[in-house]
Parts: structure tokens; C-alpha cells; sequence
């Protein structure tokens, strides 16, 4: 099971947007060349935008551009409900031997304000996303009209530039997102740093250097999150002793494990693995996938339905 790099997004060929609601447990370090906006729907979400860690809330909404490496990550304390839309860059008429890319600066969370309001883009999206729940036919006309719309707001009303592609920049995503893919095949080795170096013929030193330009952490903290994110996925769906994990997952010792695991979840890896059980089971039990889209759709409602009364209190005071 592969924890990051590229992401292959399967974008609708009429809309030229890939949309869904979805509750975020991780996503580690993972790029792709459309452009993503999440707005969070309900509890908050860590969104690593390279070397920038960005808490979001409900309400807030943000902007990862195009071929950006990002990681995003809930909280095991709190349930979130999160709306993703996915922009193909043609749709903004990128074409791949442009040497220029575009760059928006939209973050609910700073102080850099768009003159429309972060609002407006948190209700587009919701928008957007409650016309792909519906089940008229040429709904995904709309869709694209609505994000070709939402384009034009992102030109209007945010702070954006139009860059050359930096070679340099380029090349150091690349050699981070290669270091990154041996990370994960060799996670069960215990000197994984020496051996990461050796494949590529470069120092700890330049490793950690360009690691953190990058993304803005070190090769240990990469490894140690690709670590902890394959423990979770086998305590999970897995029956393996402690043991077996720890020699698949490279870690060191037990202690070590468990301090690194308890650190980032709140849980022991034991009531992690109950835990997860648990939910499974209760899943099931009340049909998960379906009690999610209607509590989605009832979200959205409200949200399109205060617009409404917004729009209609406005037009009563002119």
C-alpha cells in the first residue's frame, strides 16, 4: 500500500473536476497536477501545505495549487466532514509546454482577505458539490459552469501570480518525491537513512536540506510518519502481533513505538486496534457510506439555504 507521492486524479472528462465529501483521517505527503480546494464541513483538519502546517475549522476553506507536495490529517479526538474540489488545469488553459504556472493565495486562516469574503468560495463549493448529488442527468453541465465561475472569482478576487517554472524548485520536488517512494519500500529496514543516501550518492546532510526545502521537515520525520501511518493501516485491517509490526514498520525498539504512536494519536496501539474494531463494526451496522452522504447533503442544504435568506435580507435593505 503506497502513503504518498503522486496521485492519480480521475477527473469527470465533460466537468474537468473531480468533487466529494469525505471525513479525513491522513493523507501523507501526496501531489497531484490539479488544483484542490477543501472546505471543511464540520471539525478541523491539519493541512501541510509544504513546509507550512495550516488548522482548519469548519468553515474554513483553502487552496493547495497545482503540483504543491501536501499531507492532510484529522484529529483521532474528532469526528470532520471535509469537501474537496479538484481542478484540472486545463480548465484554467495551462497547456504542458507553457513554461509559466499560476500560484492563488487563498487560506481562510491568514490575514490575506479576499475582496469577496472566504465565505463566497465555501458556499461555491458547496454549490458545486450538492449539484453532483443530484440526480439530473446534465448536472455535470452545471458542474462545469459552477467551476468555470469559481475560476473566474479565483482571478477577480485573490491574490494570485503567474511564475516561470523554476528548474531548480523542480528538481528538488523530484529528488524529494523519489527519496520519499524508497522511504516506503524499505520502511522495514533499520538503517534506512545510510541506505537512502547511498542510492542517491548525496550526504545526510543535502538529504535533510533538500528534504526541508521542500516539504519542510527532515528525513527522519518523514520516515517516522510513513512509519506510523503503515502501523495504523495494519493495526487496522490486520490481526499481526505488536512484534510483527514493529519489524515491518522499522521500528527500533517497542518503546520507541509506542511513544512516536502515542505522541500523534492520543492511543496506545492496542486502543487504537480496539478502537478502530469497534468502529468497523458500528459501520456496518448502520451503513456508513450512506449515513455520511445524507448528513453531507443535510450540511450543504443549510449552508445554500442561509445564502438564500442572506441574499433575500439584503434585497429587502436596498
Amino acid at each position: 500500500m503506497s502513503y504518498s507521492i503522486y496521485e492519480n486524479v480521475n477527473n469527470n472528462t465533460l466537468s474537468m473536476v473531480n468533487v466529494f465529501v469525505v471525513p479525513i483521517e491522513s493523507s501523507t505527503f501526496h501531489w497531484h497536477e490539479e488544483y484542490e480546494m477543501i472546505g471543511v464541513l464540520k471539525g478541523s483538519i491539519l493541512v501541510r501545505v509544504q513546509s507550512e502546517v495550516i488548522h482548519l475549522h469548519e468553515g474554513d476553506v483553502i487552496l493547495v495549487n497545482s503540483n504543491i507536495i501536501h499531507a492532510i490529517q484529522g484529529r483521532e479526538s474528532e469526528e470532520n466532514l471535509c469537501m474537496f474540489l479538484q481542478i484540472n488545469p486545463k480548465l484554467m488553459d495551462l497547456q504542458e509546454e507553457d513554461k509559466t504556472e499560476l500560484r492563488f493565495y487563498l487560506d481562510s486562516t491568514s490575514d490575506e482577505k479576499p475582496t469577496c469574503g472566504y465565505s463566497y468560495f465555501f458556499r461555491k463549493m458547496a454549490l458545486i458539490i450538492f449539484n453532483t448529488m443530484s440526480d439530473d442527468k446534465h448536472a455535470v453541465f452545471r458542474v462545469r459552469a459552477d467551476a468555470c465561475g469559481l475560476i473566474a472569482d479565483l482571478f477577480d478576487y485573490v491574490v494570485y501570480d503567474v511564475r516561470f517554472r523554476d528548474a531548480t524548485v523542480q528538481n528538488n520536488r523530484e529528488l524529494t518525491i523519489s527519496i520519499i517512494s524508497y522511504f516506503e519500500t524499505h520502511l522495514a529496514e533499520e538503517k534506512i537513512m545510510e541506505l537512502v543516501c547511498h542510492e542517491f550518492g548525496i550526504s545526510r546532510k543535502t538529504l535533510d536540506r533538500n528534504v526541508k526545502m521542500t516539504i519542510g521537515i527532515s528525513g527522519k520525520e518523514i520516515v517516522d510518519s510513513l512509519r506510523l501511518e503503515k502501523a495504523k493501516q495494519m493495526l487496522k485491517t490486520t490481526n499481526k502481533n505488536m512484534n510483527y509490526i514493529l519489524d515491518c514498520c522499522g521500528f527500533g525498539s517497542e518503546k520507541s513505538f509506542y511513544r512516536i504512536f502515542r505522541q500523534e494519536t492520543g492511543l496506545t496501539p492496542k486502543e487504537f486496534r480496539e478502537k478502530g474494531l469497534i468502529m468497523h463494526k458500528n459501520d456496518v451496522l448502520k451503513g456508513y457510506l450512506h449515513v455520511r452522504t445524507t448528513e453531507a447533503k443535510e450540511i450543504l442544504r443549510k449552508i445554500l439555504c442561509d445564502e438564500n435568506s442572506e441574499n433575500k435580507e439584503k434585497e429587502c435593505n436596498t
